[in-house]
């Protein structure tokens, strides 16, 4: 019975935060509006960059904690299942601290994207994800104009045929 309570609870709580993961993984992490394109793309303001800055910092502060608490619960759930006797009460009881960490960077996460969205609006808000995303997709594959390079290295002639 308890078990399939924790499945439960666990998989609900994978369907809670799996679109906040999803929308996050659509933008750019770290300072993106320090390039020297986006901003002039999107007509980004100097007190835009402020206000998102200073989120920027005070959510890296928050993340910095909620990572470490994170580390902290994976190391207790470790501990627990290292021992030699197994005590399932506990180990549950660890793990769902575990999962509230997990969950509790998550929404910090898409706490910050929130904010960003708010500041940019929706029309830029989605401009700077098709950037991100095409940006993304150049990486992922390469345009193929130009000379493909040979997987085989350099070809020598054999001049004693």
């Amino acid at each position: 019975m308890l078990k399939k309570s924790v499945l439960t609870g666990t998989v609900l709580l994978i369907m809670m935060i799996s679109p906040a993961i999803t929308m996050a993984q659509e933008m750019p992490s770290g300072k993106w509006w320090h390039s020297p394109r986006m901003p002039k793309q999107i007509s980004l303001t100097d007190a835009e960059k402020d206000k998102l800055e200073e989120g920027f910092r005070n959510s890296r502060r928050n993340l910095i904690d909620l990572k470490r608490n994170l580390e902290r619960e994976r190391f207790e759930l470790g501990n627990l299942l290292e021992n030699k006797t197994l005590n399932e009460t506990e180990v549950m009881k660890q793990f769902k601290k575990l999962e509230k960490a997990r969950l509790d960077l998550s929404a910090e996460r898409f706490s910050f994207l929130l904010q960003v969205r708010k500041i940019l609006g929706p029309e830029r808000f989605q401009q700077v994800k098709a950037f991100y995303r095409k940006s993304r997709q150049k990486k992922i594959h390469p345009s193929m104009e130009g000379p493909r390079p040979s997987m085989e290295g350099p070809r020598h002639r054999d001049n004693h045929r």
